[in-house]
């Protein structure tokens, strides 16, 4: 039987009913109802604290390590004594964590959670400005850091004048005075206990820095609420999918539970939610790489029966198109998920091709919402595998004209948001708070979308992007999305470049596959066929390289576009 838009909708009531598990209830929250998800856990320390019956079952795969979750509790315990003893670490005070993903990455965030304090990731990628500035815009009281961050700041230590506890990643490191080692320190938790803190729902939890393209990120405020919210909105979309497939799907491959492969950073809300909350949550095994590496992921699937990865579309088509894929045994893969950014056209069907009946995954979601919006996978996933989902039962959506007017139905406008699992606003900028969040509460995200007749959102670019070429409003996201049916093209950037006669003009960047022929030409004629002519870009050009991407691994455009100008200007 074929699944309708009226189906789904029917279904979402019936599950979010009174009296069912995932029921939703009206809560208010800074004195306005939202819908939420009434059995959630309330808290993230809750939610940890369950966790602990996993006991003796495997929960980390790192590199040449193996954690219990009896193990992992043990040292997140450990630390967390040592936070409230050595470090005085109170309930509210900021805890600033910056490395690489590791296994010491997850036990300082858990064990931070669970002395109240506010939990900050800082972007890996940073350079010393960068690293400097979270640290001291969030007012961090103490930081947890890799060997690589910590000489990015050394000589600014005295400047920042925080305590700091470093992981050594080679064996000359040579310790700060005022620097103590992470192993140290966990050894002399070891014997001692931390005293519980009473944190409730409304306490602040996470401050996530965006990955923003210009100037510095800005600070994403989350209360401990909206966490239990999103893992019960991930459990909700489960259970939705399953209704449409006659019940959950059964592991395969020598897969025996479920194995995510983490491979976007701790530091994004994708990573922090689908790579160490939720599989926390939902007793899952985690295998966690340091850093993205195709082979060495095809070796990890194998190895460990992964039935799943969540990423951003580029890491899926990187993985995917390796030449040594189908040398691998990836027969354990079931779950697919491209986040982060619109899912490419081209992109499902190379999922089906390389994965035996996936379950593929897309959606569309932010930073300042914990990754909640719009989402959508296995069934409802091929019902309409170029859309971004179903809007969450527990987010309000709404599109708006550039006139501040509601789009009609079909039409395309800015999306804003509003929710449970929304951001109470960023740390310490009110100019900012005052030019995203309307008056009564509404989040203007900047980026343009629709609602189908059958409730799922496209997303269709962003407002800043918009070209207008000679009065017309081009939205660049279509003309990526036409260029990606062409086999050949790996990555392709669209944006404007200023023109005395239209305003601007069209400018296509395109990566291609290694080895392909792809020429202007083909791309030029493909396009001429599938759009209108004036959105079919007047200057396509090739990079032999990758192109930039930013530091939750979507494809870097400002930089794309900075590059192309610059090397026009010296042309």
């Amino acid at each position: 039987m074929a699944i309708t838009g009226h189906d789904i909708q029917a279904k979402i009531a019936e599950l979010t009913a009174p009296g069912a598990f995932f029921e939703v209830e009206t809560l208010e929250v800074d004195g306005r109802p939202v819908a939420a998800f009434k059995h959630a856990s309330p808290t993230t320390v809750e939610l940890l604290n369950n966790a602990r019956n996993h006991g003796d079952l495997e929960f980390l795969v790192y590199e040449n390590e193996r954690y219990t979750y009896k193990r992992f509790f043990a040292e997140v315990d450990a630390l967390a004594s040592q936070f409230q003893g050595d470090y005085e670490i109170a309930k509210g005070d900021r805890v600033a964590i910056a490395m690489r993903n590791n296994v010491e990455w997850m036990i300082s965030c858990c064990a931070a959670i669970l002395v109240g304090a506010v939990v900050v990731p800082i972007n890996s990628w940073g350079k010393t400005a960068e690293l400097e500035y979270a640290i001291t815009d969030s007012g961090a009281s103490l930081l947890v850091c890799d060997e690589a961050r910590l000489k990015l700041i050394e000589n600014r230590l005295d400047d920042i004048d925080l305590p700091v506890i470093v992981v050594p990643a080679t064996e000359t490191f040579t310790r700060p005075d005022q620097v103590a080692l992470f192993d140290d320190v966990i050894s002399a938790g070891a014997e001692q206990s931390y005293t519980a803190v009473d944190v409730a729902s409304d306490d602040n939890a996470f401050i996530l820095y965006t990955s923003g393209s210009t100037g510095f990120p800005k600070g994403v405020l989350h209360r401990h609420r909206s966490i239990g919210q999103a893992m019960m909105n991930m459990m909700f979309l489960g259970l939705l999918v399953a209704e449409f497939e006659g019940g959950p799907r059964q592991y395969r491959g020598g897969a025996e539970r479920e194995t995510p492969l983490l491979t976007v950073p701790l530091f994004h809300a994708t990573g922090l939610i689908s790579g160490l909350l939720m599989p926390i949550m939902l007793a899952q095994k985690v295998v966690m790489m340091y850093k993205w590496d195709s082979g060495r992921a095809l070796e990890l699937i194998e190895q460990e029966r992964v039935t799943g990865l969540s990423s951003v579309p580029a890491i899926l088509q990187d993985l995917l198109n390796h030449p040594q894929y189908d040398s691998h045994d990836t027969r354990s893969l079931m779950r697919i998920s491209a986040a982060g950014a619109a899912t490419p056209a081209g992109l499902p069907e190379l999922i089906a091709a390389k994965v035996e009946n996936p379950s593929r995954s897309a959606g569309y979601a932010m930073t300042e919402t914990m990754a909640v919006c719009s989402t959508m996978s296995g069934a409802l996933f091929d019902f309409k595998p170029d859309s971004a989902g179903v809007v969450s039962p527990i987010m309000e959506l709404r599109l708006v004209r550039a006139d501040g007017s509601e789009a009609a139905d079909g039409e395309p406008g800015e999306i804003q948001l509003r929710g449970v699992c929304c951001t109470s606003g960023y740390w310490e900028k009110p100019e900012a708070n005052e030019a995203t969040f309307t008056e009564d509460g509404w989040m203007k995200t900047g980026d343009v979308g629709l609602l189908d007749e059958d409730g799922f959102l496209h997303i269709t670019g962003r407002i800043k992007e918009i070209v207008i070429r000679g009065g017309e409003n081009i939205f660049p996201g279509e003309i990526e999305q036409a260029a990606f049916e062409i086999p050949a093209v790996r990555e392709v950037v669209v944006f404007g470049e200023p023109d005395q006669a239209m305003g601007e003009e069209l400018v296509m960047v395109i990566h291609a596959a290694p080895g392909s022929d792809l020429g202007e030409a083909e791309v030029r004629a493909y396009l001429s066929a599938h759009l209108a002519g004036y959105k079919v870009p007047r200057t396509i050009v090739f990079r032999d390289h990758p192109l930039p991407r930013n530091a939750s691994e979507k494809l870097h455009k400002l930089k794309v576009k900075e590059a192309y100008l610059e090397k026009l200007q010296r042309a």
